[in-house]
């Protein structure tokens, strides 16, 4: 029996991402809800679906796939351009994908014939964020050509910044963005639908009234997952749920060392990065990890626990998705608070 279990509050995932769509929906902002944080879990795909979610966006396949087989029918975007034995996979499970190379979309192009599907795509744009993309000199030619491919229904560009972006950087970049789509739109002589401008991140700027002009589509995870902007800190999000994710680790020893009263959990590194673990309670401190043991410092707590008790936390984005991931992991879902 598993000595690590994750509660997962689904009406809290749901009330997240109800909040994220009525900020973004003010300022004529679609919400792309993502998913992989918790590894396409039906469940919680459910959950942003119930928020007023209308698409679904993940960065693998096989999470598409088992929210497909799971009979989820709403919109699903594979949000990185898939790989060429990929293809296939990705025309039969999902909707449409994001994409950085002709060579891929005209695949897609030929898949989706011989299938007899249509498949939307929308072209990352690489703009020195050092990620996925066509160059700006490179995005109209390759617009250009996938709006004739036939199968292909160009649906809009799209553009990922770094969690780590300064404000400032951010803005800038967005607005070359947005000026980049309207070149496009004027050489080529069609409307791109979608300008989807980034993800939580940015999100983060929208709860300062600082949308760019322009962007109308953010892909949002982390914010309706964990109530976080950044897992780094963490940035708290006001009024957003922070504990829909707690992780319960069991004490396999407890002990005084120097004076200090030292847990030891059946937790470690390769269930989640210790960096990313936050105690439910504020009178415990997080010391150190190995690949099988975290240490945390017990000293504080008005009562100390025992071996066999339980330690709770919060999560950052980086150890959900792992903990998520994990062979060692036990779920258990709850619909109330």
């Amino acid at each position: 029996m598993s000595t690590l279990r994750m509660l997962v509050h689904l009406s809290k995932i749901t009330g997240n991402a109800r909040k994220a769509l009525d900020i973004c929906r003010t300022l004529g902002i679609d919400v792309m809800g993502v998913t992989k944080g918790a590894c396409g879990a039906p469940q919680i795909a459910q959950a942003m679906l119930r928020g007023g979610v209308k698409i679904l966006g993940d960065a693998r396949l096989d999470n598409i796939m088992k929210m497909r087989n799971a009979g989820i029918s709403a919109p699903l975007m594979l949000i990185r351009s898939p790989a060429p034995s990929e293809v296939a996979d990705c025309i039969v499970y999902a909707d449409g994908s994001f994409n950085g190379d002709i060579g891929v979309l005209r695949a897609l192009s030929a898949k989706a014939v011989q299938s007899g599907k249509t498949h939307a795509v929308i072209l990352m744009a690489d703009l020195n964020t050092g990620r996925e993309g066509f160059g700006p000199d490179e995005l109209p030619d390759a617009c250009r050509e996938a709006a004739t491919l036939k199968n292909l229904t160009l649906h809009g560009i799209g553009l990922y910044l770094d969690y780590r972006s300064q404000d400032d950087c951010v803005v800038e970049t967005q607005r070359r963005f947005v000026a980049l789509a309207r070149e496009i739109e004027k050489e080529c002589g069609f409307r791109l639908p979608v300008i989807s401008g980034g993800s939580t991140n940015v999100f983060r700027r929208i709860l300062k009234g600082k949308p760019v002009a322009g962007i109308n589509q953010l892909r949002i995870g982390t914010a309706i997952l964990l109530g976080l902007a950044s897992s780094i800190g963490p940035l708290r999000i006001e009024d957003f749920e922070q504990d829909a994710f707690v992780l319960e680790a069991a004490l396999i020893e407890v002990k005084r060392r120097n004076n200090r009263f030292i847990g030891i959990l059946s937790l470690g590194t390769l269930d989640a990065p210790h960096e990313f673990l936050f105690p439910a309670s504020p009178h415990i401190r997080v010391i150190e990890a190995s690949s099988d043991h975290t240490i945390v410092d017990l000293t504080e707590l008005p009562c100390l626990p025992r071996t066999g008790d339980t330690i709770s936390f919060q999560l950052g984005y980086p150890a959900l998705s792992r903990f998520m991931a994990s062979s060692y992991s036990r779920l258990e879902y709850r619909e109330g608070h």
